[in-house]
């Protein structure tokens, strides 16, 4: 885990990173002092600075992801505000019941799957993010598919980097547990939930459905908000941080007042 110093207000706020990314994405935020409460954030199992030795694909799958984090938020003796992004915000999803001291779940560039899993409902087609599902793509393949996923080519160097650190047989698993019908249903976990839920949708996400957030939203009794970021794509803590912290320091203050 990446942490933060100790917030001076109660609450925690966990963040999970996306597939072949890491919790740097969340640096801006967990260096914020903005934020009053505790922040922190995970890599998960393959991702980032946790490279287990020795392991096999099933050990990257998304029950072994859910059991790693459960784990590890167990230990913390604080109310919680968890925030996913993409894979990451189906994992928060999936793993949000088994949390008795959340009091909040913000997911962006994660549209919650149904099962059987209806991904032409819920992504728009592109055939570049299938290097996502690729478990060795090639130097061309990433460089198209990270160019059309994120804005701010600042954070290029960042992306990219996280990518081709992460494991490869982390996204070998992910291709398994999605054609196999795998994940939970997480748009009748995340409809519901009964707590307060925040969709954030960049403008220039190209991957997500934004209709079909809209749909989520309203079949979630007003226990939901879309947030949406004006030139942002598929990762708001990078494209837009000032946004983004902004955000979450106000859904922070909502949940835990």
């Amino acid at each position: 885990m990446n942490y933060s110093s100790k917030g001076k207000e109660r609450g925690t706020i966990v963040c999970i990173h996306g597939n072949s990314s890491s919790a740097k994405v969340y640096d801006d935020l967990l260096a914020s002092k903005d934020i009053s409460q505790t922040k922190m954030a995970i890599d998960l199992l393959g991702h980032g600075n946790n490279q287990p030795d020795n392991v096999d694909f099933n050990e990257y799958s998304f029950s072994a992801q859910r059991q790693f984090l459960l784990e590890n938020i167990k230990e913390i003796d604080d109310e919680i505000l968890l925030i996913g992004n993409s894979m990451g915000g189906h994992l928060a999803i999936e793993i949000s019941t088994e949390i008795p001291q959340l009091k909040g779940l913000v997911i962006m560039g994660t549209p919650p799957l149904k099962k059987t899993v209806n991904v032409e409902e819920a992504f728009i087609p592109v055939v570049a993010l299938n290097t996502f599902l690729t478990e060795n793509p090639n130097e061309d393949e990433i460089r198209e598919t990270l160019d059309k996923v994120i804005l701010n080519k600042s954070k290029i160097e960042l992306v990219t980097h996280d990518f081709k650190n992460t494991n490869p047989l982390v996204r070998k698993a992910i291709a398994i547990d999605l054609m196999e019908n795998r994940l939970f249903n997480q748009y009748l976990i995340f409809t519901e939930l009964n707590l307060p839920k925040y969709i954030i949708s960049g403008d220039a996400d190209l991957s997500v459905n934004r209709e079909y957030l809209e749909r989520v939203k309203n079949a979630c009794n007003e226990s939901c908000k879309i947030i949406d970021i004006q030139n942002c794509g598929h990762y708001p803590s990078l494209d837009q941080p000032l946004k983004f912290i902004d955000i979450i320091k106000k859904v922070a203050t909502e949940i835990f007042d």
